[in-house]
């Protein structure tokens, strides 16, 4: 296996992360600027912002300077959620945006979320734009920069769509900022939309002292669990470092896996069309997902459009195709309504007012679901085993199985589903299975144990499976 240098694996299929400052470093970052300003137009204008991580305010001003050298229009929105960096942008019809942040990764880890007009940025983009930063071949010019602040313009148009949530009681919130870009607004947010709203880790902290900023793991959540059971009736909810991810956990206390979440998301926005026709039922669905979520969306009369799992292949795909949803195993929440944009407190919102319109629990909505046996996603160490390596082994294993290849390896077989691919923003091998029921499930266990040898201890472990005898 080719090892690769820090500053060729800073560069990520769609955006860059790195550890601060060997990895991602001011001067990177300058370089990038003047790189993304050779390629905009000479009177482009470019909305820049970033979340609270230590590194962001020293990387933010050598990318705006960056961008400034080349001529560019810099709107410094200063620092707080990416999805209020979209919102700016869009409202201001920006040429594009910029995002410092390294989004659920750890605290020394920083990098650039980016899009280039109204859809994010492509492979073959940021290929040149890392082809121009490497030669240095910039143009130069004199730009400006502006200060803005769109912050109480984006509360005001929450508050608006979401007003239905009103005039219904106290409902009980936990919400879990994890001292991450939701820490001040979230909270005001919901107590004028009328929560009683308990705050967990809502004080900015670029060290995230109090939890990971990957809110995607359970594990990451007990402390959430905990406050929600103390609190009879009450919902959590929890965002990733950068705010536009968001996970659940239901009203006995119990991390919600991001299948229901997204059937149930899918279940309401399909409910609520009016018209049959098929391009306004379009729903981008993560390929980590296991086969419960396009069953799902084919049972709500939708149409399931399987996609490469990262944000930017997501949203890609939801402009494209002008799609209704877009569901990421991860827990962004993709919406036409949002330009096919995410938002982790729009989706929180959206799923609240479906257990409201359900006048019942969202635990209720979820003993209605159906039952499946499937894994968290296991993200494999590449130390023990390679993408290659595991993808070769499966394929080996699991002769009779239908295969499709649209971002690594998903394995069909009469007994269910195995999903093997190489991380982008991580040095992991991510791997899923499910069976379609139990037997079928501990069928495909056992095979995967005896086709990865070298990984058999560590995803035991995982699996909380007691060891081999």
């Amino acid at each position: 296996m080719t090892l690769l240098s820090p500053a060729e694996q800073v560069w990520k299929p769609c955006d860059l992360r790195g550890t601060f400052p060997d990895w991602v470093s001011p001067a990177l970052f300058r370089d990038i600027g003047s790189a993304i300003g050779t390629m905009l137009t000479r009177d482009a204008r470019v909305v820049v912002s970033g979340d609270y991580r230590l590194s962001t305010n020293e990387l933010k001003a050598a990318l705006t300077d960056g961008l400034a050298q080349t001529g560019m229009t810099v709107l410094d929105a200063g620092q707080g959620p990416t999805p209020l960096a979209y919102f700016t942008a869009k409202h201001l019809k920006a040429d594009a945006v910029l995002i410092v942040t390294a989004s659920h990764n750890p605290p020394a880890h920083n990098g650039l979320k980016l899009m280039l007009g109204s859809a994010p940025t492509t492979p073959e983009q940021l290929q040149e734009i890392r082809r121009l930063t490497q030669m240095r071949a910039f143009r130069w010019g004199t730009g400006s920069v502006e200060k803005i602040d769109l912050r109480s313009l984006y509360m005001k148009a929450m508050l608006k769509r979401w007003r239905g949530l009103q005039g219904s009681g106290r409902r009980r919130v936990v919400i879990d900022a994890g001292n991450g870009t939701w820490s001040e607004l979230a909270p005001v947010i919901f107590t004028d939309l009328g929560f009683e709203a308990m705050c967990l880790s809502c004080t900015v902290d670029g060290r995230f002292p109090d939890r990971s900023p990957d809110c995607a793991r359970a594990g990451n959540l007990l402390r959430l669990s905990a406050a929600v059971r103390e609190r009879p009736g009450a919902i959590g909810i929890a965002w990733d470092g950068d705010g536009d991810r968001a996970a659940f956990v239901d009203e006995n206390g119990t991390y919600v896996p991001p299948d229901e979440i997204a059937i149930l998301i899918a279940r309401s926005a399909l409910s609520a069309i009016e018209t049959e026709t098929s391009a306004n039922r379009k729903v981008v669905v993560d390929v980590k997902f296991s086969d419960s979520v396009r069953r799902a969306v084919i049972e709500a009369c939708g149409d399931p459009l399987l996609e490469r799992t990262g944000h930017a292949f997501m949203r890609g795909r939801m402009v494209k195709e002008d799609a209704l949803l877009g569901l990421d195993a991860c827990g962004h929440y993709f919406f036409r309504e949002l330009h096919g944009g995410d938002d982790g407190l729009f989706s929180s919102l959206f799923l609240l007012d479906q257990v409201q319109r359900s006048g019942g629990q969202l635990c209720a909505l979820r003993r209605a679901l159906p039952k499946t046996f499937t894994t968290p996603e296991l993200r494999i160490p590449i130390s023990l085993v390679s993408f290659n390596q595991a993808k070769d082994a499966l394929h080996k294993t699991f002769p009779e199985a239908s295969a499709v290849e649209v971002d690594g390896l998903r394995l069909t077989i009469p007994d269910g589903l195995v999903l093997v691919r190489e991380s982008g923003t991580e040095a992991v091998v991510s791997l899923r299975f499910e069976g379609f029921y139990k037997e079928g499930f501990d069928r495909i266990q056992e095979r995967i144990l005896s086709a990865l040898p070298s990984t058999t201890e560590w995803l035991r472990q995982e699996l909380e499976l007691p060891a081999a005898v």
